[in-house]
């Protein structure tokens, strides 16, 4: 793997470790908002696409498009483009949470010790001294530990399929 896209993923990791409770919920809450958006967007696009009809000067209502198919086909491009640009959106959000999702589940294959360390560092997010009286170590076992389980952990994260683009 190439240098900046080796550091690219380990900085993503180490948001991931840290923030990784509160980066979930605002994910799924943007994914909620998205969909939402888009069945408004919807709505709207489709209700543009009926025909208007005006009064004449007789008092006749007479249709106000001369070309109501081109206004439906039009309908149809406007939604088509608004459904793939929401497509997109959420397929990049659910890519972020699958990240997530990933990392959790890799720090789990780690051998014992490097999990426990991780796990107390990060889940939830502790200082190192909170995380060493919680394991009932030295401070700088923490953190020589921790610098072993995030290498391994970037290790597997690069061969990871969330990871690559």
């Amino acid at each position: 793997m190439d240098k900046p896209k080796e550091s690219k993923v380990r900085t993503r990791v180490m948001e991931i470790l840290r923030n990784h409770d509160q980066e979930a919920r605002v994910i799924e809450a943007q994914i909620a908002a998205e969909k939402e958006a888009l069945e408004a967007d919807l709505e709207f696009i489709l209700e543009s696409a009926y025909p208007s009809s005006q009064l004449s000067d007789a008092g006749v209502r007479v249709q106000s498009s001369p070309d109501p198919d081109g206004r439906l086909v039009r309908m149809v491009d406007k939604r088509d483009r608004r459904r793939q640009r929401a497509n997109e959106a959420i397929g990049n959000l659910e890519r972020q949470l699958q990240q997530i999702t990933e990392v959790q589940n890799l720090v789990y294959t780690l051998d014992t010790r490097s999990k426990c360390v991780l796990l107390a560092l990060y889940y939830p997010y502790r200082s190192y001294d909170e995380a060493a009286e919680f394991l009932q170590v030295e401070r700088t076992t923490v953190y020589r530990q921790r610098e072993i389980a995030l290498n391994r952990l970037f290790a597997r994260t690069e061969r990871s399929k969330a990871f690559s683009e």
